[in-house]
């Protein structure tokens, strides 16, 4: 039984990264109602850091983090206590008839709903916005030019 909930954890966390599948909003729209109703501006901000440090564990980019194993762990247990909350307590009432027709799915929408309001809120801003467009300044219409040219030639209309 503790293989089976670690399993679905990890499915659940997956689909909080960004991985849901096709059907998790579209299935229970009142789940993600719930878990947007039933969380707080802290306990979104826990799992965007939550977030955070699992990517940071990527050979690609952890270098550019210096999350320690040791804050790691406390988000890894800060974010277990939020999951289990909302799965047996906040949002019970929505997760119930998931979990009684796939609790592997049931998880995974909780996850996916849960990382979807975190990174919404955690992606607003004015700092965010200004960091989101910095690329921009390096770019230049001869860049597209290749699209450019590419597109058809639209004729002038006549009045």
């Amino acid at each position: 039984m503790r293989l089976a909930i670690a399993v679905m954890a990890l499915q659940s966390a997956q689909a909080a990264m960004g991985a849901p599948s096709v059907q998790t909003t579209a299935k229970q729209p009142s789940l993600s109602q719930c878990i947007a109703m039933r969380t707080t501006g802290a306990d979104r901000m826990l799992t965007a850091q939550w977030l955070f440090a699992v990517m940071s564990k990527s050979p690609q980019i952890a270098h550019l983090s210096a999350v320690t194993a040791e804050r790691t762990s406390e988000l890894d247990k800060d974010f277990a206590r939020l999951m289990a909350r909302l799965i047996t307590k906040d949002c019970i009432d929505q997760v119930r008839p998931l979990a009684a027709g796939d609790v592997k799915d049931a998880f995974e929408q909780v996850g996916g709903a849960l990382g979807e309001i975190a990174m919404k809120e955690l992606m607003t801003g004015k700092e965010v916005d200004k960091g989101v467009g910095a690329y921009g300044q390096y770019l230049s219409e001869e860049d597209f030019k290749p699209l450019m040219d590419s597109l058809p030639k639209k004729s002038p209309s006549h009045p």
